[in-house]
């Protein structure tokens, strides 16, 4: 907490200085750039000490005392909440805060400061001086909650039991067969989104409730069908951050290819490390924006076909051509995941190896049973990664709109449905054994 208002207070006083040195520019470039080191290097200290240290230790036989300094919680997202506002009082996207508790209640928000969003001075500003609180936004906020603690503690929470049981991030995962490496990989691929999209949920609902309306984190990103998509629907605070006080800055896509690769390079570097102190999570970004580069200059190679050709046409992707581009898509994220489970680079190594020998394992008596017994959750989380259940309900309100009936009817379903999801939510904790949110970690 110290640290948390310590933080918060410096990034109060310099939006201050750096909106009174308007017009010096010079001033104001030093301000800014002196606050975003002072914030990075706080974060570099609690969260990468330990990766450095230990490096050095292994690649130049150093005895460096590793000093196992405890990772403070919400600093990855509390620092990019501060980064985002000096820079966009800096460019004048926002005036600077004068009251300190006004601004300390945008940086300690609890709702959004463990996992995120990441939420903008920009977009709480108005809300944070007034804002509407009513039973309907109470009700709105609590139903995406309930919906959300669902989400985490009876989809997302069993789906991690499966994966830890199907496809261990231990030693253990030498002793399992590809069929179940590769089975465990599906039920993991799951919990990352159901677990990370219920916090978001939660976050949401809990801001809703008492009158904040933070933006969207997630929009089905499993049904991309490229990874940038995916990446335009996944985690969406944290690629608009790296897109706007990142990738726009170093140039963006207005410096020709080259420069644009580059920074494209920085910003997957700066998106693995963000995620953890590890290589495997430096691969992992490495990994997307090989996948990206090539999706770009595919897309730069048809384009100069079509110039040369006089094609002026954007015909839509065919069916086919997207059902492809889906099934690529799902085995990019889903390989990716792998890669972001295994932090030690051994085991990392063998259940990759599980990979290339995919077709082994399948007649195992076991894994048919597992498989069987959870078929119907499994199809549920699948279905619940699909707009088909926000679909079903829109247009159910819709067609009651058309045909004037009461929305009683409906908003009694709804309250009765979550009402459901919040006691099972409640015996799923009561039952199980603890289990954090993934994104804590990072």
């Amino acid at each position: 907490m110290i640290l948390l208002i310590a933080e918060a207070f410096i990034g109060w006083v310099f939006g201050l200085r750096i909106e009174k040195s308007a017009g010096k520019k010079r001033l104001q470039s030093g301000l800014l750039a002196i606050s975003v080191l002072i914030f990075l290097a706080i974060l570099g200290g609690f969260k990468y000490t330990d990766f450095v240290f230990s490096n050095l230790n292994e690649a130049f036989g150093a005895r460096l005392t590793v000093p196992s300094v405890a990772l403070p919680l919400g600093i990855s997202f509390y620092t990019f909440k501060l980064i985002s506002y000096a820079a966009d009082v800096y460019h004048d996207r926002v005036s600077a805060q004068k009251s300190f508790p006004v601004f300390l209640t945008y940086v300690i928000c609890f709702h959004t400061i463990l996992q995120g969003p990441i939420v903008r001075y920009t977009d709480m500003r108005k809300e944070l001086d007034h804002r509407i609180m009513d039973r309907r936004t109470f009700s709105e906020g609590m139903y995406r909650f309930s919906l959300g603690l669902a989400k985490k503690t009876i989809l997302a929470d069993h789906m991690g039991t499966l994966a830890n049981q199907l496809f261990p991030a231990s030693r253990g995962i030498a002793a399992v067969s590809p069929a179940s490496a590769i089975l465990g990989s599906i039920c993991f691929t799951l919990q990352m989104y159901l677990d990370f999209s219920a916090y978001s949920d939660m976050a949401i609902g809990l801001g809703r409730a008492v009158g904040f309306h933070y933006k969207e984190n997630f929009n089905y990103p499993y049904i991309a069908t490229s990874v940038k998509d995916f990446w335009r629907r996944w985690h969406i605070s944290l690629s608009s951050f790296f897109r706007d006080y990142v990738y726009i800055p170093l140039g963006g896509n207005r410096r020709g290819f080259a420069r644009q690769t580059f920074n494209l390079l920085a910003v997957w570097l700066l998106t693995g490390l963000w995620h953890g102190a590890d290589w495997n999570f430096i691969l992992w970004g490495l990994y997307y924006f090989v996948f990206i580069f090539l999706e770009n200059l595919v897309a730069r190679l048809r384009k100069g076909r079509a110039e040369n050709s006089d094609d002026t046409s954007h015909a839509a992707p065919s069916i086919p051509a997207r059902i492809l581009g889906h099934l690529y898509t799902i085995l990019v994220f889903n390989f990716g995941w792998v890669i972001f489970r295994f932090t030690d680079f051994k085991q990392l190594k063998t259940a990759l190896s599980h990979f290339l020998n995919w077709s082994s394992g399948w007649q195992d008596v076991s894994i048919l049973l597992t498989v069987k017994n959870n078929l119907f959750i499994l199809i549920l989380c699948v279905l619940v990664s699909t707009p088909l259940f926000s679909t079903l309900s829109h247009r159910a309100e819709i067609r009651m709109q058309e045909k004037r009936v009461s929305k009683n009817g409906f908003y009694a379903v709804r309250l009765a449905f979550a009402g459901i999801c919040f006691v099972l939510a409640i015996c799923a904790l009561a039952g199980a054994t603890y289990h954090p949110f993934l994104y804590n970690q990072f």
